[in-house]
């Protein structure tokens, strides 16, 4: 009788680890992008993106409205045409930021906030969404208040961003989560962002394809510059 318990101990241990312990490091994901703007133009991106939370860096292999390849590093956005420079661009450091680093590490159903000098301010419940509100550090010195995270079955449905006098700067939509094994993600994010006079511009960003911890293309997760 002991032996057989210490065996299906055993056995739970063994599956316990196998279901818990599974480290998500690498995604891919073909892309669409479709943007309107508040002054009725329009466009579109389609490409394959590719990130490995251990290198950082994000890259997309674009191939609709041409073909080229853009790298997100550091605080640089390069822009590529075969092996030519295109452009660069100086932005903020966002990859640790981005739906792909914040679902390797199991960071998107709170938006990352949990781990960053944001402060929870209040919980509330409306019908099956559980709502968060988090407080925009004074010492940051952004134009933003807070952040408001809907949640449903701990699942991240939405993210609206608050501006300093109470008005709405933004609004995410995060759908159609698709299900890899233990690991989920989008497959659709729609973004509104709120312009100085009011209107609105929408991005809708469609993933499809997802690849997790692909290791028959490492080069594809490391660009050489």
């Amino acid at each position: 009788m002991l032996k057989r318990f210490s065996i299906s101990l055993l056995a739970f241990l063994v599956l316990y680890g196998a279901g818990f312990s599974q480290d998500y490091f690498r995604i891919q994901a073909d892309i669409t992008v479709k943007i309107s703007s508040s002054d009725g133009t329009k466009s579109l991106t389609r490409g394959t993106v590719y990130y490995d939370k251990n290198i950082k860096e994000l890259i997309y292999d674009i191939s609709f409205p041409r073909n080229e390849k853009w790298l997100s590093k550091d605080t640089s956005l390069y822009k590529y045409n075969k092996d030519s420079l295109i452009q660069r661009i100086t932005i903020p450091s966002i990859n640790e930021f981005t739906v792909f680093h914040l679902a390797l590490n199991s960071g998107l159903n709170d938006y990352g906030l949990k781990k960053s000098n944001y402060n929870i301010s209040k919980v509330e419940k409306q019908g099956d969404l559980v709502l968060s509100y988090w407080k925009i550090p004074d010492q940051l010195n952004l134009t933003m208040d807070h952040v408001v995270i809907a949640k449903k079955n701990n699942r991240l449905e939405s993210v609206v961003i608050v501006g300093e006098n109470q008005e709405i700067l933004s609004k995410q939509f995060f759908r159609n989560y698709i299900t890899i094994d233990a690991f989920e993600f989008p497959g659709q994010i729609v973004q509104i962002l709120y312009d100085s006079s009011g209107g609105e511009n929408y991005q809708v960003t469609d993933f499809g394809n997802i690849k997790i911890n692909d290791m028959t293309n490492a080069e594809l997760y490391h660009f050489k510059l």
